[in-house]
């Protein structure tokens, strides 16, 4: 459905079905177009990833009406970012914002050149204010993949040399195991296609992937027992590839009705390294 209007009431039932920003999509921009510059080590796509993100920051940030509460986020934001459409914050928004900051920062000062656009300092700074007042535990399959997906991204980025909070590795897979034991006990997996949406579990399977890739190079010991805890989940990845491979399920409406992200998310779990990996210099 197209936006909601700036005249038009809230509904909350149409919202889901409206156009808008999502702060958690830019992200994925800010990604993809960072992975082509450590791909090819031509800068300007890393910068034109922290122009969006320094705009997505002045669009998404508010401060609350009251003025004594810190710095929040909009969950949803009309397409020109003008507009907040949906008011609350998403829970890994800020988490997701400091992450995929760290990264682009940590891509900028491994090339030679000289940085051009926004450093992103100040943004980073205002998105570690406001993680650090929030719960990640999550029993959504998205959002428990896009967990590991972080603390692999942190682990790597730790590897190559940046300086993230000291404890937010050992945060992240700490609530991706909580939350992996509660989905794993709702028996959510058992039920029919049609009650049941691909890419959200097609998040969780890329996600495992991500934990796969972390075991193979973790040496705390502390963490290494966590990870050992959570690869014990890896079944479930095989489980979810399986059923969303097989062409009957394919056909149900669920997969129809959201079939491009699908397949982008289907595609992405099949080959996940040029998603996952980030290239060092």
């Amino acid at each position: 459905m197209p936006e909601r209007g700036p005249d038009e009431p809230f509904d909350e039932q149409l919202e889901w079905d409206r156009d808008g920003q999502y702060f958690h999509y830019l992200t994925k921009w800010m990604h993809a177009l960072d992975q082509v510059t450590r791909a090819t080590q031509q800068p300007r796509f890393n910068t034109w990833a922290r122009e969006l993100s320094h705009a997505a920051f002045g669009a998404f940030i508010h401060t609350p009406a009251s003025g004594w509460q810190p710095p929040a986020m909009f969950w949803k934001m009309s397409i020109d970012l003008t507009r907040a459409q949906v008011a609350s914050m998403g829970q890994h928004d800020p988490l997701d914002g400091y992450i995929t900051n760290l990264q682009l920062r940590s891509t900028i000062n491994s090339l030679p050149q000289p940085i051009i656009g926004p450093d992103l300092e100040v943004e980073t700074r205002r998105f570690t204010a406001m993680f650090k007042r929030d719960q990640w535990a999550t029993a959504d399959p998205l959002g428990l993949g896009g967990l590991m997906i972080d603390a692999y991204r942190v682990q790597q980025l730790t590897q190559q040399g940046s300086s993230p909070d000291a404890q937010l590795l050992d945060r992240l897979i700490s609530a991706s195991l909580s939350g992996l034991e509660h989905y794993a006990r709702s028996g959510k997996l058992q039920q029919p296609a049609r009650y049941r949406l691909a890419f959200r579990e097609l998040g969780l399977a890329i996600g495992l992937h991500a934990v796969e890739r972390m075991h193979q190079s973790v040496e705390d010991e502390v963490v290494s027992e966590q990870m050992e805890a959570l690869m014990r989940y890896m079944p479930l990845r095989d489980e979810i590839e399986s059923f969303w491979r097989d062409p009957a399920h394919q056909h149900t409406n669920t997969w129809i009705d959201h079939r491009e992200i699908n397949e982008v998310m289907l595609a992405t779990m099949l080959a996940p390294e040029g998603f996952l990996v980030l290239r060092s210099f």
